[in-house]
This record gives C-alpha cells, sequence and structure tokens, in this order.
C-alpha cells in the first residue's frame, strides 16, 4: 500500500511538472507555478525557510521521499530504469564518497560566487527543466502543429500552429548529454545520479541517516535471500552486514 501511494503521488507530480515545462502558451503557469517552489533548490535560492523545513522535516520522517516523490528527475529515472525489464537487477554500493562531496562542494562554491552556469548544470530541477523544454517540447508543439492540421481540414479551429524553433545549440547539447548519460545509469543501476553526483541527494542523505522510518532488520527473521538489496533501486540495502 506504502508503494502504491508514492507510485500514485510520484506520477501526478511528475505529470504536472512536465506538463508546466511544456506548456508553450503560459495557461498552466498560473495554475502549477507552485510546483517549481516547493522544489529543495528554488525554496533555498528564493529564502523560503518553510518549504525548506518542511522537505527536511519531511526526510527526517520518511528518508529521501523527495528525490522518489517531489523531484522530477528523481522520478524520471525510475521511468528510465523501467527499460530495464530484468528483475531484481539492482545490488549494494557504497557510498562514492570522492565523487559526491567533491561535487557538492563545487556546488556550493558556484552558488556562493554567483557562478550560474555551473550551479544551474548540477541543480536537478534544472537538469530536467532543460531536457524537457529543449528536447520534449519541441516534440510536443509538433504533435500539436499535426493536430492542427487535422483539425483544420475539418473546419476546427481547437488547436493553432505554432512556430518550433531551437533556443540554444549548446543549451540543447548539454539537456541531450545529460539524457543520455541519466537513461544509461538509471538503465544499469537505478538512482546512480541520485547517489553520486546530485547535490540535493546529497544534502537531503545527511538528514536521511536519522530518519525514522529508515529501514531496519529483524536480524532473527531475515532470511539473508538478497531481495531487498536486489529490489533497492537506490543501492543502499546491504543484507550482508543488515
Amino acid at each position: 500500500m506504502l508503494k502504491r501511494i508514492r507510485t500514485i503521488l510520484a506520477a501526478v507530480v511528475f505529470v504536472l511538472i512536465t506538463l508546466l515545462f511544456l506548456d508553450f502558451t503560459g495557461t498552466l503557469h498560473g495554475w502549477l507555478s507552485w510546483l517549481a517552489k516547493i522544489q529543495f533548490l528554488p525554496a533555498v535560492m528564493a529564502l523560503n525557510v518553510v518549504v525548506v523545513a518542511v522537505l527536511i522535516i519531511l526526510t527526517l520522517i520518511f528518508g529521501r521521499i523527495y528525490c522518489s516523490v517531489i523531484c522530477p528527475l528523481g522520478v524520471f529515472q525510475d521511468l528510465l530504469a523501467r527499460f530495464h525489464r530484468k528483475k531484481n537487477k539492482y545490488s549494494y554500493s557504497k557510498e562514492v564518497r570522492w565523487l559526491r562531496y567533491p561535487v557538492l562542494v563545487v556546488f556550493v562554491i558556484a552558488g556562493l560566487a554567483g557562478i550560474g552556469s555551473l550551479f544551474q548544470l548540477l541543480a536537478p530541477y534544472s537538469s530536467y527543466g532543460r531536457i524537457a523544454t529543449m528536447i520534449f517540447q519541441p516534440l510536443w508543439m509538433w504533435c500539436n502543429n499535426l493536430l492542427a492540421m487535422v483539425a483544420e481540414h475539418y473546419e476546427s479551429y481547437a488547436f493553432y500552429s505554432v512556430d518550433v524553433w531551437m533556443r540554444s545549440l549548446p543549451v540543447f547539447m548539454i539537456a541531450a548529454v545529460t539524457l543520455v548519460v541519466l537513461f544509461i545509469l538509471a538503465w544499469r543501476g537505478g538512482r546512480t545520479y541520485c547517489n553520486t553526483i546530485c547535490p540535493v541527494g546529497t544534502i537531503l542523505s545527511f538528514f536521511a541517516r536519522f530518519s525514522w522510518f529508515k529501514v531496519h532488520f529483524d536480524v532473527d527473521k531475515c532470511k539473508n535471500c538478497s531481495l531487498c538489496s536486489k529490489n533497492c533501486k537506490a543501492a543502499c540495502i546491504d543484507y550482508k552486514t543488515h
């Protein structure tokens, strides 16, 4: 039941955020702009203490539920991981400290120094926003234009054609590379990006260590079958040491 609730919430949030990025008319921004405000880094940059406090409290209670429900890049990785149909495909992997902590330091320095390009490159919400606006939105607009042609043929003007153009070649290339890297990492190891590169994942991991509903082993009942490790998309359950 808990997994089903999480999946439904994640799907709803992901679809709404994606529609927010795909909307080229601006009509949805008045209704869905709040989704950007509840993202961790935008809330921190906007000094929205209430949202940041709520997200930290949620992490202290449920663990990094932000990454699997609220963050669009985290949910997107779950979708990409489904392309690998092999069951029980995951395994425990130790924390890659030599990578994740230097990335966090660089991220913080970039934010304090005002290096926006590097800051936005590492921010998960910005990364998904680039993919959605540079890759998915043009496809969405072409589908709209196709519907406009069909509607016009039947003398209906429910849709109208729009010009599709590339806003920036460098940004498009960054979005394409990010998408490819995410697909490879998610296909092979689930949420590898969240656990090794994402600075938000690293920050929230400090609080998740003390989460109320973190995974605990009942050593007396554990059969060491390793199914828990093989089904953990975050690769953080070590059944051998419980």
